[in-house]
């Protein structure tokens, strides 16, 4: 992958993380928004882990992974699972 390539994707996830961010600060529920999207981002992340059985499409369970899901939420494990389609190619 070039550096260029890295780089991008690097600030687009930055970038979503600060607009998450900021969503949840104007929205005044910062501590609950925070957990809602941390468990349904890992229930996420186990959802498809679990239908991997039947699809073959798996994402592997490691720090980065969980860090995705827990701050994005779903929307992050839809990301996750994008540019793993991507990348494999």
């Amino acid at each position: 992958m070039s550096t260029n390539l890295k780089v991008l994707l690097c600030a687009l996830a930055g970038g979503g993380s600060l607009a998450i961010l900021a969503a949840l600060l104007r929205s005044r529920k910062l501590l609950r928004g925070l957990l809602f999207s941390a468990v349904s981002g890992v229930a996420a992340l186990y959802a498809v882990n679990a239908a991997g059985l039947l699809t073959s499409m798996r994402l592997a369970v490691n720090g980065l992974t969980l860090g995705v899901s827990a701050i994005a939420g779903p929307p992050g494990v839809i990301a996750l699972l994008l540019a793993d389609a991507i990348l494999k190619r």
